[in-house]
């Protein structure tokens, strides 16, 4: 099987710190667009996901054929740059509806995490192929395996009994989960939560159901297992979800703060060949 990929690549709703610190005079829309070890941030991205057999194309969201010459099955969906993710989605989920692509399952990945490798993608894809009922499926990374090569790092941690993760940069979506859950996809995604990188600021939107205390409860005393959550927001917003687990820390780490450039460039430089 094989899955259209939306790239998210325009601008958040409010200019995020990485483009306020490196790009005072705001030359690029977006930070996909910074360059980065010779290329744009998106187009080390874009390598990675045209090596996939997994990936049927590459659907471009906030930008357009002028912003970024790039060859291959690459579509520019035509949409505001800057508008709330829910909406980008549903603009994705549109066209590929009106193009008759396959749209059963969309694929969404960041267009700020250079450091992603093939291998990865594949192993995600691979895991929603045997899931393609559910309605959410998140990459995580483990923490443990993120510390070891950026020890510094400011990513929310979900820290449970049998282990802490973080969240990577792709995700699965059913059309259902698209269409009819657009609040709760910005509540992940608002700036102030994103900018705390705490997991107990995500905790607080899922607590916002009362079914879901006694299992929140739990994780919050340390003995909540990753089943325990999965069980949490499912049950909380009558979806079926999962989280495949991969041990790639370029997965996870984008580019949200100006340090993250610095980290990043060192990061791909041992990992992918530089010319």
């Amino acid at each position: 099987m094989k899955y259209p990929v939306l790239l998210l690549a325009g601008r958040d709703v409010e200019r995020r710190e990485f483009l306020d610190g490196l790009d005072p005079d705001e030359k690029y829309k977006s930070k996909a667009l910074y360059p980065f070890l010779g290329k744009t941030v998106i187009e080390w991205v874009i390598d990675e996901l045209l090596k996939s057999p997994y990936v049927e194309g590459i659907y471009i969201l906030g930008l357009s054929e002028e912003d970024l010459k790039v060859e291959g099955p690459i579509h520019f969906i035509p949409i505001d740059y800057k508008i709330k993710i829910s909406k980008k989605y549903k603009a994705g989920l549109d066209y590929l509806i009106e193009k008759g692509k396959n749209h059963d399952v969309v694929i969404g990945c960041s267009s700020d995490c250079p450091g992603i490798k093939v291998e990865s993608i594949n192993t995600f894809l691979e895991f929603v192929q045997q899931r393609e009922d559910y309605d959410f499926i998140l990459a995580t990374v483990p923490y443990d395996v993120i510390r070891k090569f950026f020890p510094d790092s400011k990513r929310a941690v979900a820290r449970l009994k049998d282990i802490s993760l973080s969240q990577g940069e792709m995700a699965s979506f059913s059309p259902r989960a698209i269409n009819d859950y657009q609040k709760l996809m910005d509540s992940f995604t608002t700036t102030n939560v994103r900018k705390s990188r705490s997991f107990m600021s995500l905790v607080k939107v899922v607590a916002r159901k009362p079914s879901t205390w006694f299992k929140l409860i739990k994780i919050a005393r340390g003995k909540g297992t990753l089943d325990d959550a999965k069980e949490c927001f499912s049950k909380a917003y009558n979806l079926k979800a999962d989280v495949v687990i991969i041990n790639d820390p370029g997965l996870a780490m984008d580019m949200d703060l100006p340090e993250d450039h610095k980290k990043l460039e060192g990061y791909v430089s041992k990992i992918k060949l530089v010319e």
